[in-house]
């Protein structure tokens, strides 16, 4: 425990002095004014404004983790071909758990920001609602990380960013009558389609019992996959040694 504490410490002392930081700290600020600027002149009612701003928000972080993600084994790579992330502690897997961890967090707090400031603009929702809807899309996104880890560092942050760009595309898709069947086994459609049930339930739809059924399944679906997906990681990772390319 003790040496993953001081990997986390260090990893987020590598990331100091890059534009990782502010990105997770301008984007979601900017995301979240520009929405309550433009909702202030809009016509659209509460409903449609807030399950729109949290569809954005979820549709638009996968995206955002798998260049993240890149960007940050691309900077392992670059400081000695991962050497530092393979040789730099006993166990193997505390490096690998930092970087997850690091990445978790940052990824929580440009959620809870976002989420927040939003909020605190637009207050017609109970905050236990905004709570949910932040924790959907934290819960939501932990299978994403894990995947983006394992493409970066397998196979380089081009293809974790364009892994991303097609998630983003695919969890828009599922907000429609294309993802009601399927939306369950596709990790990227978790976080948006929580959001839009979540705003379903808050409005007392005439579904809203369905949903809540459907929701469960989800839930259940997602938790085993996180699961299954952590043990997977953590095996592979162990016996990786580097990028073929390097061997």
């Amino acid at each position: 425990m003790i040496a993953l504490l001081r990997c986390i410490k260090s990893d987020f002392y590598k990331l100091r002095h890059t534009s990782i930081p502010w990105i997770h700290l301008l984007i979601p600020l900017a995301g979240a004014f520009m929405f309550l600027a433009y909702y202030r002149i809009s016509s659209f009612d509460t409903v449609k404004k807030i399950s729109g701003y949290l569809e954005t928000l979820a549709i638009a972080f996968p995206l955002l983790i798998g260049i993240i993600s890149g960007i940050v084994i691309e900077q392992e790579e670059q400081a000695g071909n991962f050497q530092t992330l393979l040789c730099n502690t006993k166990s193997k897997n505390t490096t690998y758990l930092s970087k997850l961890i690091v990445l978790l967090l940052l990824g929580s707090f440009s959620i809870i920001l976002a989420v927040g400031i939003f909020a605190l603009g637009f207050q017609t929702m109970p905050n236990i609602f905004y709570l949910k809807a932040a924790g959907a899309l934290v819960i939501g996104n932990i299978f994403l990380y894990i995947l983006h880890v394992f493409i970066s560092l397998q196979f380089g942050k081009g293809a974790s960013t364009g892994l991303g760009v097609a998630e983003s595309l695919i969890s828009a898709l599922m907000l429609t009558g294309l993802g009601n069947r399927v939306w369950h086994f596709i990790p990227c459609a978790w976080g948006v389609r929580f959001c839009d049930y979540l705003v379903v339930e808050w409005a007392n739809y005439s579904t809203s019992a369905i949903v809540a059924v459907d929701t469960k399944q989800g839930v259940f679906i997602m938790l085993f996959a996180i699961c299954i997906a952590f043990a997977i990681s953590l095996f592979w990772f162990k016996k990786w040694e580097g990028r073929k390319s390097y061997e």
